[in-house]
């Protein structure tokens, strides 16, 4: 056989091998799609807003859009099932920070970051140190003195590898004191008034009714910026007490779905994210919205894996 006929064949073969796959990006979405989200449903701020986004994306797509709540691990478990999932285009994940992230930075997951593709970054969840209503401290200065004198205060956590956690455990650093920490996959304020915890890294949806009754109160936001529904708590940077970062969620895909599938899912989804229902939600929620593009996401991925890398070393959680 001549080299002009190998050629031809391979050619031949390779067309024969591709047109599936090209039929395949053609014909999505062909069957009802499904978006892990790492959290129990119930109060999450992510599973609310998703919920209301199903039937927008259905209409945008033409197929039904299913919310599958996946806790477990800090949001480990969520994102091994979206590691591991078929790469056809018919799961996604609007995924945490901790997972994502620092739990990855932590080697406790079974995954890495090349397993996944980031599509965008969707909202931040309010976190906030929050602590019993009758507490004798109103910052995060009065706590530190407080600690110090009555040393073993209760930390109750989503997890070691959760952001709210590593800027918790950098608090206790700088204000002199240690923290008897626990991780708790259910966190509520029940913690705080049943007397299980002292202190709690929680979403602000968990606390709010116990809030408004004085039942316990928050020290500070766990972001960059106070939180539109609480504007006279301070920030943890703006109490002298390190930086903090935004407990993001961003959407993602499988790293092996074909590109031309992840950009039409990108962009309803985002289109879908703008409708005046979505946005109701998010402003019910207390999420913090701020959209990006697949690039953005990529960058501050990369840039945060190698930031929790140092701050959790800083802090003593990764050794």
């Amino acid at each position: 056989m001549s080299l002009k006929h190998l050629m031809l064949g391979l050619l031949a073969a390779a067309a024969v091998v591709s047109a599936p796959f090209a039929s395949q990006a053609a014909e999505w979405p062909s069957k009802p799609i499904q978006v892990i989200v790492p959290f129990p449903p119930g109060n999450d701020p992510t599973t609310i807003i998703l919920n209301v986004m199903g039937p927008v994306l259905q209409k945008e797509l033409g197929q039904p859009v299913k919310v599958i709540n996946k806790p477990g691990g800090g949001g480990v478990l969520g994102g091994k099932d979206l590691a591991s999932a078929r790469p056809d285009g018919y799961t996604f994940g609007v995924m945490a920070v901790g997972p994502m992230v620092s739990q990855i930075v932590m080697g406790k997951t079974p995954y890495t970051p090349a397993d996944f593709k980031p599509l965008g970054m969707c909202w931040s969840t309010p976190f906030m140190l929050v602590v019993k209503g009758d507490a004798p401290y109103n910052n995060l200065k009065e706590l530190s003195e407080y600690a110090k004198t009555h040393p073993g205060l209760k930390l109750g956590h989503w997890g070691l590898g959760a952001v709210p956690t590593a800027i918790a455990m950098n608090i206790a650093k700088i204000g002199g004191f240690e923290w008897k920490e626990t991780g708790y996959q259910d966190l509520n304020a029940l913690l705080l008034t049943q007397g299980t915890a002292d202190a709690i890294t929680v979403s602000t949806p968990y606390i709010r009714d116990y809030a408004e009754k004085g039942e316990v109160k928050p020290l500070a936001a766990l972001l960059p910026v106070r939180l539109p529904a609480y504007p006279d708590v301070p920030t943890v940077a703006e109490q002298g007490f390190g930086n903090a970062y935004s407990v993001w969620f961003g959407l993602f895909a499988p790293a092996k779905v074909k590109p031309e599938i992840m950009e039409k899912f990108r962009a309803a989804f985002f289109k879908a994210y703008e409708s005046p229902e979505v946005q109701e939600a998010i402003a019910k929620t207390g999420v913090v919205p701020h959209p990006s593009s697949a690039a953005d996401a990529e960058a501050q991925v990369q840039r945060e894996l190698k930031e929790f890398d140092v701050i959790l070393r800083e802090v003593g959680i990764k050794k």
